[in-house]
């Protein structure tokens, strides 16, 4: 084929051949932003059912506080005198679940010899802090540990039948648990008139609790620990 046989490139032939690769280019960029839109999206959405997952927990571990609470005081859910599933009265008995909170501090000797030796040292959310790690909640080796001498939400108050989220249902599985620490106060420390007097528990039951409440939420990873300390006063008649 001799040179002068090839037709020359028109104007329109080039103008056709540029409109295409900018068309090319304009769908390449169209495309990108739909991606990067879409994985937006994506990203808002999973960070916001994590936000909601962790609302969820928060909320069940303050329900668990307020549970632990109404079982200190042998209350039911109603702040009525607790009739289903309270702490037994009687004889400490671990293997057989019979834990009470002590009213004395001749109690609280039984109570410390029962538990003191234990690793760790609770049953069925009752504490003492002889051997509970500080912090077990974030080992996941020491918090197994704690969830088999755990309570749940409900067990000692009665508070089943006012459940309503699946983080407090014991079945099909638990995901809510409470712990409660019993310190006994040094009452030589309390002064009569001062702060130490005011804020000092009753002289039968020298006593502080700590709470520790951990929920666990639907989503992997998702973790609420709340803490509290709770100090029972007699109201004078």
């Amino acid at each position: 084929m001799n040179r002068s046989d090839i037709a020359p490139m028109t104007p329109r032939r080039r103008a056709r051949g540029f409109s295409l690769v900018v068309v090319m280019v304009a769908v390449l960029l169209c495309s990108l932003l739909t991606m990067a839109g879409l994985r937006g999206a994506r990203l808002s959405e999973q960070s916001a059912g994590s936000d909601s997952d962790h609302q969820r927990a928060r909320e069940a571990a303050h329900a668990l506080l307020r549970d632990a609470e109404a079982d200190i005081r042998g209350l039911g859910p109603d702040g009525a005198p607790c009739r289903v599933g309270c702490r037994p009265d009687g004889p400490i008995d671990i293997d057989a679940g019979q834990v009470s909170y002590p009213s004395n501090l001749a109690e609280w000797q039984d109570l410390r010899a029962s538990l003191g030796a234990r690793r760790p040292s609770c049953a069925a959310g009752i504490c003492v802090p002889d051997r509970v790690s500080p912090g077990f909640w974030a080992d996941r080796e020491a918090l197994d540990r704690m969830k088999k001498v755990a309570a749940a939400y409900g067990a000692h108050t009665g508070a089943y039948s006012e459940v309503d989220t699946p983080l407090l249902a014991a079945e099909p599985r638990q995901r809510a648990w409470y712990w409660v620490e019993l310190l006994p106060y040094d009452m030589a420390s309390a002064f009569e008139g001062g702060a130490g007097g005011a804020f000092a528990p009753d002289d039968q039951t020298p006593f502080i609790y700590r709470i520790t409440a951990v929920a666990q939420g639907l989503r992997r990873g998702t973790q609420a620990v709340l803490q509290t300390t709770v100090v029972w006063k007699r109201e004078p008649s």
